[in-house]
């Protein structure tokens, strides 16, 4: 009868293993870095903002049965208000300013400065009211990256 002795056997990475591989990950960490920027975070944020609000503004137009205004007092400020008809049965519609909800952007967004003031509306329809052509809405940030969206006369909103 042979006896034999317990063998061990160690597994595992070597030192030269493990350096090369860690030497690897993070060439491969340096190169996708610089491909993600926080600013673009924060305008792709604002862009999704503006369109979400737009949508339950026209959403919100036909379930209600009101017409619905988006509007931009500033640059980096959005304001949704439903409508009331004044006086009724007119066809004509005023903001309700006792139900009018204000959204700031994301920080160090804004949105171009030829919408600053200007509004659309949807009627209870889900249609742009006085909107003859698709209108392009800018956002941008202060590191010059810039979103865009469309809102068509059907009422529609698309990110561009």
């Amino acid at each position: 009868m042979k006896l034999r002795s317990p063998v061990y056997c160690i597994r595992g990475f070597s030192l030269i293993e493990m350096v090369t591989t860690l030497s690897i990950i993070a060439i491969l960490a340096g190169i996708a870095l610089p491909c993600f920027d926080s600013r673009r975070v924060q305008i792709v944020a604002a862009q999704r903002l503006v369109i979400a609000k737009l949508r339950l503004a026209r959403t919100s137009a036909i379930t209600q049965s009101v017409h619905f205004q988006v509007s931009f007092p500033t640059a980096s400020q959005i304001q949704v208000a439903p409508m009331q008809e004044n006086p009724p049965d007119s066809g004509t519609w005023q903001v309700d300013s006792s139900s009018v909800q204000t959204i700031p952007l994301p920080n160090v967004t804004q949105i171009q400065s030829s919408e600053v003031g200007a509004s659309i509306e949807f009627n209870s329809r889900g249609i742009a009211v006085n909107l003859t052509a698709p209108r392009q809405i800018d956002a941008q940030d202060t590191f010059g990256a810039k979103k865009s969206l469309q809102v068509w006369p059907s009422g529609q909103v698309n990110e561009l």
